[in-house]
């Protein structure tokens, strides 16, 4: 004995099946876009971080690194990247870098990584103790 059922069920079924995969299709775009700007993020601090630690790299060699480190996003097009070293006579050397791309955008600001000025900072407080 054949079931059957009416056209009715069919016709709901089917409108429900098309919001479930609308509800994963937005999911999915959700969870690239998250991926894209993580990446993006990534990439951008391990450039400035590469910059700030090096001795004889230039500019352009830690944003050709943060191009290579990032890749090709899923959400947008491309990622752009700048990255620029400034040299004062009070605060020493700074890293500023910024990277946008699609709707995500970027920017860090940082002092060289200079370990033995802290550490003479540090004894002379002890100095003074």
């Amino acid at each position: 004995m054949k079931k059957r059922l009416a056209g009715s069920y069919t016709i709901e079924a089917a409108f429900i099946m098309a919001l479930v995969l609308w509800a994963v299709l937005f999911s999915v775009q959700a969870a690239y876009r998250l991926r894209d700007e993580t990446v993006g993020a990534m990439a951008l601090q391990g450039a400035s971080e590469y910059l700030r630690h090096g001795e004889e790299i230039a500019a352009e060699e830690a944003v050709a690194y943060a191009e290579r480190l990032a890749g090709r996003p899923f959400s947008w097009s491309g990622y752009k990247f700048i990255i620029e070293e400034k040299r004062t006579a009070l605060m020493g050397r700074s890293v500023s870098a910024s990277g946008k791309g699609g709707t995500w955008s970027l920017s860090i600001r940082q002092n060289e990584y200079d370990p033995e000025n802290f550490l003479r900072m540090c004894s002379l407080l002890n100095q003074e103790e």
